[in-house]
């Protein structure tokens, strides 16, 4: 049951990954509701299609480069967007590093599985849902603060227990996380997703993240139930301290939708896949030149 302020917006995400094995990039991607989409109505008119796939804009962008207003339009309308990246890449080198210097395993024939493993409790380890009481107990400056959830349910590796283990929904989880504590109150000096808890704007910014409900396209139903435990600790631990009064209701902060219909779901799954088309040629912090924001492992790089 958690606490629900007058929703103030809604986000709509939709992910991908780049090409690869199990090391390849989950790609993000996030609009608000407030964000101009009359584009994608555009676009699904002259592609003549029910529900925008990035695969059929791709194919049709020659052509549409051809009609320069409209292609302007797009640009711009996808430019909106947020863009979520999870790289296991320089996680996993870290991870092999520190394996050789404490000689857990050989040097050659590393124990592949043990790494990736490693890798997925990593990724997670660095959301700002990890340790939440912990961190709750860092941000609640303003009243006492008595636990109201164990450390325990919020320990990377119950939170990999619970989402099913594997570094895909390790990944697919990280992203979600970092999606939820992307805040437009958090300005652009902030370095992290985490800088929440240290923030003297802390009180705004939860207020922020408790009236904003997130949808994702339908993918990981188990990373949800995590992200809405989360919400609830955070609204019970200090509902009483934020700025906005709310009430408690059953309706959950966060929830999976179906695309077909929506249509910031089909502005992100163009956006994800356009991102993902970068990040497969490029350096990740390319992506500050076409898109509003960009987070690349929980690092702000725009």
């Amino acid at each position: 049951m958690a606490l629900v302020i007058p929703t103030a917006a809604t986000t709509f995400a939709d992910a991908t990954s780049t090409e690869g094995g199990a090391r390849r990039q989950y790609v993000l991607a996030q609009f608000r509701s407030d964000a101009s989409l009359e584009w994608v109505r555009e676009l699904r008119a002259v592609l003549v299609t029910d529900e925008l796939k990035y695969r059929g804009f791709r194919d049709a962008r020659p052509r549409l480069r051809d009609e320069c207003e409209l292609w302007a339009r797009i640009e711009n309308g996808i430019g909106q967007a947020t863009i979520i990246a999870i790289d296991p890449r320089p996680v996993e080198a870290e991870v092999r590093l520190a394996f050789r210097e404490e000689r857990r395993i050989p040097e050659e024939g590393f124990g592949e599985q043990a790494i990736l493993s490693t890798c997925a409790t990593a990724l997670i380890a660095n959301t700002p849902v990890a340790y939440l009481p912990h961190e709750l107990s860092k941000a609640v400056r303003w009243a006492r603060y008595d636990p109201i959830v164990s450390l325990d349910e919020f320990t990377p590796d119950e939170i990999q227990k619970q989402i099913g283990g594997g570094l895909r929904q390790a990944k697919i989880f990280a992203a979600r996380a970092h999606a939820v504590f992307d805040l437009e109150g958090l300005k652009s000096f902030t370095a992290t997703t985490r800088d929440i808890y240290s923030s003297p704007l802390s009180r705004v910014l939860f207020a922020e993240l408790l009236s904003t409900e997130r949808a994702f396209d339908t993918e990981s139903p188990a990373t949800i139930m995590v992200l809405n435990n989360a919400a609830d600790a955070i609204a019970t631990a200090i509902g009483s301290g934020l700025p906005i009064q709310g009430q408690y209701s059953e309706k959950p902060v966060v929830r999976e939708v179906d695309s077909r219909g929506i249509d910031e779901i089909q502005a992100a799954d163009i956006a994800a896949g356009w991102a993902r088309e970068i990040l497969e040629t490029n350096e990740s912090k390319t992506l500050g030149a076409r898109f509003e924001r960009v987070w690349v492992n929980g690092v702000r790089i725009k």
